[in-house]
């Protein structure tokens, strides 16, 4: 009776604390809006940015929110959101805790397929299409080339198809004579210069669907991670699970890689510090790999616009090199 009560008190306990940690990643998301809505060169007070949202700022303030400020720092959080679901949904299609769009090369044909489609001169809708195709066609290429391979097998063959991606952009970049060809360059290492309103309602169809899809795909997740076998006997058609969930990883790869360009590693940190917060049940990974990845992408885009300012550090500088320290960290505790 006395372990059935401890055991009791503590779900209740890691209830509690599981609900008090998702309320701290809302409000740091909303404190990360404010700021990067609040920031810039023309600096926004607390006080317009109030009257702004009911609709009662002046013409400049609402000009500057409306127009420019707040479609570039919800692209951001939503580009982030899509990169942070990817992590666990990779995690659970590949069963390998070191699964993430950028180091399993996803990231980096999808960049590949986006910027084909740019040097032609088709830009627009079809970027995220073309680049969702790159993701896919890596999510194959990987399964192919690592099947009933260890998981440490498959993170080798993952980096190099990274490697090659990234060969292929800079081959790209060498045989370009247009004039865009600068813009490739933007793609190696992502961020939102120049992006806005045009970029958020083209992609928003998209990323909203693939995340309120993976939202309810937390049980399919967790009966992945048992094993084909374990997963079968309890009614789960496994390889068709594990399929909808990488595609559904490419689909927001490939969202997010052809709006903004590679962005390394946000994937990796979040799911790594969503497991410290909530364990290992993926209903509750999946939500809060979103958020903190949102959070992420969307902080390093405010810094890389106040750091050096006027001058602007790309987003994808700062989340690529805290993954990289953050994976050796990880490596680290492995070895």
């Amino acid at each position: 009776m006395k372990t059935k009560t401890a055991q009791t008190a503590f779900i209740t306990s890691r209830a509690n604390s599981s609900g008090l940690w998702f309320l701290v990643l809302v409000f740091t998301l909303l404190l990360v809006l404010g700021i990067s809505l609040a920031l810039g060169s023309y600096p926004i007070s607390p006080q317009t940015l109030l009257s702004w949202i009911v609709g009662q700022a002046d013409a400049t303030a609402a000009q500057i929110l409306s127009d420019v400020r707040a479609p570039r720092v919800f692209l951001a959080l939503l580009v982030g959101a899509c990169l942070g679901m990817t992590g666990p949904l990779l995690q659970a299609g590949f069963r390998t805790s070191l699964a993430d769009s950028y180091l399993l090369g996803l990231a980096g044909f999808a960049a590949l397929g986006a910027v084909l489609l740019q040097q032609i001169g088709m830009a627009g809708f079809g970027t995220p299409v073309l680049a969702t195709m790159g993701a896919g066609f890596a999510v194959w290429l990987l399964t192919q080339l690592s099947f009933e391979r260890s998981s440490e097998r498959r993170a080798l063959i993952g980096v190099a198809l990274a490697a090659m991606s990234l060969a292929g952009l800079a081959l790209l970049l060498a045989l370009s004579q247009s004039p865009s060809s600068a813009n490739v360059l933007g793609w190696v290492v992502g961020g939102f210069y120049a992006l806005g309103a045009n970029q958020l309602w083209l992609i928003l169809p998209f990323a909203a669907f693939g995340l309120g899809l993976a939202l309810f795909l937390g049980r399919m997740a967790n009966l992945l991670q048992l094993g084909d076998d374990v997963a079968e006997n309890l009614g789960l058609n496994a390889k068709t699970s594990r399929n909808l969930v990488l595609m559904l990883a490419a689909l927001l790869t490939g969202v997010a890689v052809g709006t903004s360009g590679l962005m390394g590693f946000v994937g990796l940190l979040s799911v790594s510090l969503a497991r410290g917060l909530f364990g290992t049940d993926y209903r509750k990974l999946l939500p809060a790999s979103a958020l903190i990845g949102a959070i992420a992408v969307g902080l390093s885009d405010v810094l890389g616009r106040m750091l050096l300012a006027p001058n602007e550090i790309p987003a994808g500088a700062f989340t690529t090199v805290l993954g990289g320290i953050w994976l050796m960290v990880l490596s680290r505790r492995a070895s």
